[in-house]
């Protein structure tokens, strides 16, 4: 009985360690919240900060600037519902960084930038039912990833800019069709040194994707 219990307060323990946060921000611009800036600044060198950003049913030119600094940071950015003309920047400096955008449902003509400097880094962005919207994201550092996929859903005339500074980089790029396929999207994806990169296009026409390796 008491190894039973010894191991119950070890797992807890672990539990806990693991779900442990420095600092969390969750901003939410929604239901036809027009024109507001807003600034979030973390800065962590334990267990990391949380950052979430919501701009949602027909919200439309907000700006919204992230900075995270030290380790193990994690910053989501989530555009949907007809919210239009938003700007969003995140600034990640250090290692071990995750960076999530997600745009999706009629959102159109938004911009968001992700720039991430650090070893082992991670971006992935999703578009699904939206068009001319722009993402730019820039990694420089040694073993980042970058992962890109307009899923569908009629999602067009999208562009994303890609540029990994460093060595064994990896992009992957998907295009594909979830309830509509998705056309008229722009890639450029631009590495250097020692690098991977992996192009996947399903049921979807007149898109293109650019790829510079040096």
């Amino acid at each position: 009985m008491k190894k039973l219990s010894l191991f119950i307060s070890m797992a807890l323990a672990s539990a806990t360690a693991s779900a442990a946060i420095d600092n969390r921000s969750d901003v939410k611009i929604k239901k036809g919240s027009d024109y507001n800036h807003v600034a979030v600044y973390q800065d962590s060198y334990y267990y990391g900060n949380d950052s979430k950003v919501d701009i949602n049913y027909d919200s439309d030119y907000n700006n919204v600037d992230v900075n995270q600094y030290g380790r193990h940071n994690y910053s989501d950015v989530s555009i949907k519902h007809k919210s239009d003309g938003n700007s969003v920047y995140v600034t990640q400096h250090g290692v071990y960084h995750s960076s999530k955008v997600d745009i999706g449902y009629y959102a159109k003509d938004n911009n968001v930038g992700v720039y991430q400097e650090g070893k082992r880094n991670n971006s992935s962005v999703y578009i699904l039912a939206g068009d001319h919207n722009s993402i730019y994201l820039k990694q420089k550092g040694e073993y980042n990833r970058s992962y890109v996929d307009i899923y569908g859903g009629y999602a067009d005339h999208n562009l994303v800019k890609v540029d990994q500074y460093g060595d064994y980089s990896m992009s992957d790029v998907d295009i594909a069709s979830h309830y509509g396929p998705a056309s008229y999207n722009t890639v450029y994806v631009s590495q250097t040194d020692y690098d991977y990169s992996s192009v996947y296009i399903s049921d979807s026409s007149y898109n293109s994707v650019y790829i510079s390796q040096y």
